[in-house]
């Protein structure tokens, strides 16, 4: 049971702050003897990821018309977009642990268009379906972590702590100098900075307190 003790008041469940004068909490966490409800806020997901899924999709196709006057690079994103956001529903539906479902299944993508890569030794994959699928993960990764992180997502940051390493791929084949365009990995690069930033100063306690258990096992 956890308690503040500023207040003098003890309570059960998994919360951080008091509800009387926001003071942190002392003590071992329980679990809530009421129920979770999680409609609300998968309603609200669903509703996020779609409107993101669309946004990324006219945002990839405006940029790639003012650049190349076509639509190359937006056909693999839409593509990518609408594989993943039928994948993520579908993951939202079935599965408790959202985060770590995801990114089972990111994972499972990547690694097989890598070994598409190998086969076919196609610029193109490195260039922009690696970057693509990363910038997807990242965006997708960090709204659901966002919008469920209190009532539906457990041990979260240890996950998106992953995904900002998997963002590092589209600069490692940079380095190795297999990309034809660096536009969509330095997006992925900044985009994968800002999340790291945006984990230090929103997430700083739940950081702690993730290495704390780390280094006590």
């Amino acid at each position: 049971m956890r308690k503040c003790n500023k207040c003098q008041i003890s309570y059960t469940g998994n919360i951080n702050r008091c509800p009387l004068c926001q003071g942190k909490l002392t003590g071992e966490k329980e679990e809530s003897p009421f129920p979770k409800i999680h409609k609300h806020k998968t309603t609200i997901l669903h509703k996020i990821l779609l409107f993101t899924t669309i946004s990324i999709g006219v945002i990839f196709a405006f940029l790639e018309y003012l650049i190349h006057k076509d639509f190359i690079i937006t056909k693999y994103a839409v593509f990518g977009l609408l594989t993943i956001y039928i994948l993520v529903i579908a993951v939202i539906k079935k599965y408790k642990n959202i985060l770590k479902m995801m990114n089972r299944y990111f994972i499972i993508i990547l690694i097989l268009i890598f070994l598409w890569f190998l086969i076919t030794k196609s610029l193109i994959i490195t260039t922009y379906i690696i970057p693509i699928l990363c910038i997807i993960i990242l965006i997708f990764n960090s709204i659901t972590m966002l919008v469920l992180k209190d009532s539906y997502i457990d041990k979260f940051l240890s996950v998106i702590l992953l995904d900002c390493l998997i963002g590092f791929i589209p600069a490692l084949l940079m380095f190795f100098n297999l990309v034809t365009s660096i536009i969509l990995t330095y997006t992925c690069l900044l985009l994968d900075i800002l999340i790291f930033i945006g984990l230090i100063i929103f997430c700083y306690d739940k950081i702690i307190e993730e290495l704390t258990k780390k280094a006590n096992i």
